[in-house]
């Protein structure tokens, strides 16, 4: 109803134009483009051709026809001229364009240079003109392609160095860096990579003054006329301009680094900046050999300790020595900032209040201490009741001192050699939660050691990480019925419980994490790794009774105080290829796993909560809800509860696709989720989800699926429609699900899932 309504208003817009006796007496007075047509493209999109392409970004067709909108230029002319621009006629403001052969021959050439530069050395681009209304005066433009064979890299290259030593270089870098790989499609973007590739690896290497200008990369028509089987020509120096520094192929060494304070208002409250200090921070030596990467991490060796505006930097050369001179602005003593919010839940508000307190300079020139307070009275649903929305009264309050460097004896701190914004922090943190069933505390002290090696190796590295919890019941119908729902949930085998029970945890983390491209919603090539390991309730092994009694005098529980003792091991693998002739196109993988083994006798060889693995959920096996799949074969009766594991095995794949542009880019993916969690014979649990060797194959689910991603740029919507293919709770027979599909609540109804961002 709504579109014909839509429609017929259109027809009515329309016939008020053909009544109006101006239009009807209006005619253009030189040609105009109707609509401009791509044909012949196969390799190369639609798409792609008119974002790149200035002269294909509109195809000109208008919701009325391009008298309407001449007729309106004319009178939008008329009025300007007397400084008169009636808002109406502002509607109608993007005409069609004028016919100019020699603007569309300029189209036609660009059209030809974009397939060179992507591989197609021989294509060939016709252009036609057609006459759909003389009287009109309108055309149709016609763009036809003929892209003809691709041409790619043969990696048959060969060298023309003047400097021996810079050619050995070169060598080196060609065999383990070079971007460009067999068989790659030819790309001129691609050599313009290799060149900056090729700067920047020769400035780690002391090349001060090296840059892309003295490199010459020229394909070598000689090996194979054809071109299709493509070699380069690496030619240095190969300067095109005479005013160009000669002094690339000098190497240089570091000087002696200067540091000013770039303060230009009153600095009264600064203070002199500690040379000695930041001279800390400095990764290079003075007489080593030049190097960008060296400078930059040195840089953000500064940049991280927080305690300045902007850092810049300045260079001093001699004959051999580049001497950097950086610049600095410092940041006021004292930051405070305060947020006001709320949500909303079923209707009802929730407030919230975040403040933030900053203080740098506290006991040396470079550490800070951070306070910060989020108090939150937020409604939730109920544990019981799932439609009963219930109060809950929140507040976090957190205190970290934080030191620009790791203070770890002088042997250790040598052999990790030269870091990136390495960090040592302290601090401590209280955690309240009020909900009608239940009065939770958390109060933790922690202390952490964080560095990495390079923009892409990140450590983690933790000495103290305890945990006092403890839950007071208060003397109502709801609290008590809550403990009742644990109490069922025990004699399930779901240890949620614990949770609830005055608990001491202590642990030390080591993770290590590696990523080899910088995240964002692009899809790109690359791989990333992270792996953890963790021990906890470690000093505990030096104590015969297993447990402290200063805790247990200082909660003064009537309930036996929980002491974990537990070894956690987790690791995360992705890999991203991109795929096809224009690379548009993504296979992504993940596979993930974990065992986490509590071996604290005294806890019936119980973990945390919080440290157990938990499976299913818009960023896991999408055709399960969150967390409430497995363990193994355990056929669960309720959808509410959550189900914990100690051995996780998960992994998906998932293809990523280009589909259309609406209001950003529309991508699509089919996926395959496959996994499950499993326990430990000895964790008193269903036996059902206890993890066999000889068994754990058989208990492995599998979902599959369709989703979309809306890509807006600056932040990405993803929907996600799954079904269960093998579903391991059904008997032996029944497992294979996929042909009881449906969009009700049947036996397999499909799950949709809502998120931001990509799955992983």
């Amino acid at each position: 109803m709504k579109s014909r309504n839509i429609l017929v208003g259109l027809v009515i817009v329309q016939a008020l134009f053909i009544s109006c006796t101006g239009y009807r007496q209006f005619k253009f007075s030189e040609y105009k483009v109707n609509r401009i047509e791509i044909q012949g493209n196969q390799l190369i999109s639609k798409e792609d051709l008119r974002t790149n392409i200035p002269g294909l970004k509109e195809s000109y067709a208008r919701i009325f026809s391009p008298r309407v909108y001449g007729f309106f230029e004319a009178k939008r002319k008329l009025k300007d001229s007397l400084g008169k621009s009636p808002a109406f006629i502002q509607l109608f403001s993007t005409p069609n364009p004028s016919l100019n052969k020699p603007y569309l021959d300029i189209t036609k050439e660009a059209i030809f240079k974009y397939y060179r530069n992507n591989g197609f050395l021989k294509n060939k681009v016709f252009l036609k003109i057609d006459t759909i209304n003389s009287t009109e005066k309108l055309v149709n433009v016609t763009y036809t392609i003929e892209e003809n064979e691709v041409s790619t890299f043969s990696k048959m290259d060969s060298f023309l160095v003047d400097n021996p030593l810079l050619g050995k270089k070169i060598e080196t870098y060609y065999s383990k860096e070079s971007v460009i790989s067999n068989n790659d499609r030819l790309n001129l973007d691609l050599l313009k990579k290799e060149k900056d590739n090729i700067s920047h690896y020769l400035k780690n290497q002391g090349y001060f003054y090296f840059s892309n200008e003295a490199i010459g990369l020229k394909l070598n028509d000689l090996q194979d006329t054809s071109l299709l089987r493509v070699g380069i020509i690496y030619k240095i120096p190969d300067f095109k301009e005479v005013n160009t520094n000669r002094l690339y192929d000098r190497l240089f060494r570091f000087g002696r680094a200067t540091f000013v304070n770039n303060q230009y208002t009153d600095s009264s409250n600064i203070g002199v900046l500690n040379t000695n200090a930041l001279s800390k921070l400095i990764t290079f030596k003075e007489g080593d050999l030049y190097s960008v990467d060296q400078l930059n991490q040195s840089l953000q060796n500064i940049y991280a300790s927080d305690q300045f505006k902007s850092v810049s930097i300045k260079f001093d050369t001699s004959s051999t020595r580049v001497f950097p001179k950086v610049e600095l602005v410092p940041n006021e003593k004292f930051n405070f900032s305060s947020e006001l919010g709320g949500s909303v839940f079923r209707g009802i508000p929730g407030p919230f209040l975040t403040n933030s307190f900053k203080i740098r300079r506290v006991f040396s020139s470079l550490d800070y201490l951070d306070f910060s307070a989020r108090v939150g009275f937020e409604a939730q649903a109920g544990f019981i009741n799932t439609d009963q929305a219930r109060k809950n009264l929140e507040v976090n309050l957190s205190t970290t001192l934080n030191f620009p460097k790791l203070f770890l004896p002088a042997n250790i701190k040598q052999q990790l050699g030269s870091l990136y914004a390495s960090q040592t922090q302290i601090g401590f943190g209280y955690d309240y939660i009020n909900r009608p069933e239940y009065l939770r505390t958390n109060f933790k002290i922690f202390q952490r050691y964080q560095w990495r090696k390079s923009p892409f190796k990140t450590f983690q590295f933790s000495l103290v990480d305890l945990n006092i919890l403890n839950t007071n019941y208060p003397e109502t119908s709801t609290a008590s019925a809550f403990k009742g729902y644990l109490e069922e949930l025990r004699l399930q085998g779901n240890n949620l419980y614990r949770s609830f029970n005055p608990s001491f945890v202590s642990s030390i983390h080591f993770t290590y994490a590696y990523r080899s491209f910088l995240p964002s919603n692009e899809l790109q090539a690359g791989e990333s790794f992270q792996l953890g390991l963790e021990s906890g309730g470690s000093t505990l092994n030096l104590i015969g009774s297993k447990k402290i009694t200063f805790i247990e005098n200082l909660l003064g529980s009537d309930q036996n105080i929980q002491f974990y003792r537990f070894l956690r091991f987790n690791f995360d693998y992705r890999k991203y290829k991109m795929l096809g002739l224009n690379r548009k196109a993504q296979l992504a993988f993940k596979f993930i796993g974990g065992l986490a083994y509590a071996y604290g006798e005294e806890n019936d060889f119980q973990l945390p909560y919080e440290k157990n693995f938990f499976i299913g959920g818009p960023s896991s096996l999408r055709a399960w809800k969150p967390r409430r799949l497995g363990p193994g074969a355990y056929n669960s009766i309720s959808n509410l509860i959550e189900q914990p594991g100690s051995i996780l095995l998960e992994s998906s794949v998932e293809y990523r696709f280009r589909m259309f542009q609406l209001f950003g880019t529309m991508n699509g993916a089919f996926f395959i989720d496959a996994g499950n969690i499993w326990t430990f014979a000895n964790s008193k649990g269903e036996k059902d989800g206890y993890f066999a060797f000889d068994n754990f194959y058989n208990q492995i689910a599998v979902g599959t699926g369709f989703g979309l991603r809306w890509d807006f740029s600056y932040f990405l919507l993803r929907l996600d429609l799954a079904t269960k293919v093998i579903n391991p709770a059904k008997p032996v027979n029944e497992k294979w699900v996929l042909s009881k599909t449906s969009f009700s609540s049947g036996e397999n109804p499909i799950e949709f899932n809502i998120g931001i961002g990509y799955p992983f």
